[in-house]
């Protein structure tokens, strides 16, 4: 006596997941074996204090002109032009480079475009570059 056995089918529904296992666990083999782990590259900096010395502070300034009503006030003391063409001489703006030739030009509302022009085409014979401070609300 012979027993046959009958094939069971599958319905639509079912999805065969016995295979699945054995595959996923040889794709985590697979990729654990291959799998590099670099160590990551860098470099070495030296983070600069927070303090420093009064010296320093000193040259780091910009040079600051304020134009108002009647005077010229170059990093806080009042100067006539002469004085202030021979200043900006002394910082030597022609022989510096970049930030250090900057000289900053704040001017209040009701200075005439002649001494405002006069005071910009200083700085620029000058060697520096003018740097124009303005208040919020002005144009």
């Amino acid at each position: 006596m012979r027993k046959t056995f009958k094939k069971k089918q599958l319905t639509d529904e079912a999805i065969p997941t016995v295979s699945l296992i054995d595959i996923s666990f040889l794709l985590i083999i697979f990729f654990i074996l291959t799998t590099t782990f670099q160590k990551g590259t860098g470099f070495v900096t030296d983070i600069p204090g927070g303090e420093k010395t009064q010296q320093v502070q000193q040259q780091q300034k910009t040079p600051t002109i304020g134009l108002q009503a009647n005077k010229i006030i170059f990093n806080d003391d009042t100067v006539t032009l002469q004085e202030l063409r021979k200043k900006l001489a002394a910082l030597n703006l022609d022989q510096q480079k970049d930030e250090a030739k900057v000289v900053m030009l704040e001017a209040a509302e009701n200075i005439a475009y002649q001494d405002y022009f006069e005071i910009m085409a200083m700085v620029t014979a000058a060697g520096g570059a003018v740097a124009i401070i303005r208040e919020k609300g002005s144009r």
